[in-house]
Formats: structure tokens, sequence, C-alpha cells
């Protein structure tokens, strides 16, 4: 639930800086979309971009009185990460998710209370681009994610695929106790 609340925080300031660049903050959201010709709405991302989430904005904010601006920008780019992993992780691209994990293994280091991320993530990052063979590095790293379905922009990593796997062997097996009553296996067999 978490996840989903600080998801919807996100675009929530993302959407109200639209806004704010847009001038249409203090006015309430319309009922229907509005309709804008793309070369204005490119050039509204574009001063959107400049003015709130490129290194010189992050600076010019930190450099305020007020750290709201600041903390609130800082948020949004380390949050950008977590968006793009998922993207990436779900369109089965491991090129953007190995990019990602390389930008988390800095972060990691910094944050306490994460020291299996902090180690095993740089050690796993490093197996897949340094120390094994390029041709089993590249094995690897296209056996991360699949697709259960088959079907493109569904992927998942392996290990969320077992653990699913893991609960209806212990839901199918144990749901009576430790051991397998086989008549109740006949019925799921046929």
């Amino acid at each position: 639930m978490a996840h989903v609340l600080t998801y919807h925080t996100a675009d929530g300031h993302v959407m109200h800086i639209l806004r704010v660049v847009m001038k249409s903050n203090a006015n309430n959201v319309p009922e229907e979309r509005v309709q804008l010709p793309t070369a204005q709405w490119n050039a509204i991302v574009e001063e959107c971009y400049e003015t709130y989430f490129t290194p010189k904005a992050r600076s010019n904010a930190a450099s305020k009185d007020s750290p709201k601006l600041s903390n609130t920008l800082l948020q949004l780019h380390d949050f950008s990460t977590v968006v793009e992993a998922k993207r990436a992780m779900k369109a089965g691209d491991i090129g953007r998710v190995m990019i990602v994990w390389k930008k988390w293994c800095l972060m990691a280091q910094a944050l306490s209370g994460i020291t299996n991320y902090s180690s095993y993530l740089p050690r796993m990052v490093l197996l897949l681009t340094k120390i094994l063979p390029p041709s089993l590095a590249k094995y690897m790293r296209h056996n991360l994610l699949f697709s259960p379905t088959g079907r493109s922009n569904h992927f998942v990593a392996k290990d969320y695929w077992l653990e699913i796997q893991n609960y209806w062997i212990k839901f199918l097996y144990t749901k009576y106790g430790p051991g397998l009553q086989i008549e109740r296996l006949k019925n799921f067999s046929l």
C-alpha cells in the first residue's frame, strides 16, 4: 500500500509542477481534457524540465532559505529511478535495469539499514558487467527477467515468479498439515 501511495504522491508533485509552469495552478482542474498543440506541449515539458528537474534547478532550490522545494526535487529525482526500474523490468529491458542498478549501488552506500542491498547489489552488478566472461554475463543478464504469459510488457523477475510458485506448492501440499494427502492431490491432477 505504501508503494502505491508513493507513486500517487510523486505523480501529484509532477502534476502540480506542470500546472505551475502552465500558470493554471490557481484554477480548478477542468472536467474535460484540454487539447494543446504538440509544439506547445513540448515547450511546456521542456520548460518544466529546465526549471525543476535539472541538476542546476536542484542546486538553485538548495541555495534558497526554505528547504521544501529542494527536498521535494531530490525526492522526485530519487524516486524517478524506482519508476524507471519498474518500467524497464516490465518491458524486459535488462540494459535499462542495469543502468538503474548502477545508480542504486551508489545510493545504497549512503543509506543505513539496508546492508544487503549495499553489499549484494554492487557485487551482482560487478559480476554481470566486469567479472564474468562476456558470453556468460550476457546469458545471466538475459535470464533475470521473463514473461510467464509470453506477452510483451509483462516481464517479471524470475525470483518473483518462483515465490508465487512456491506459495502455490505450499498451499496445495500443506493445506491440511505437513503430510500430503494422496486423495486430495488426485483431485488437482485430474
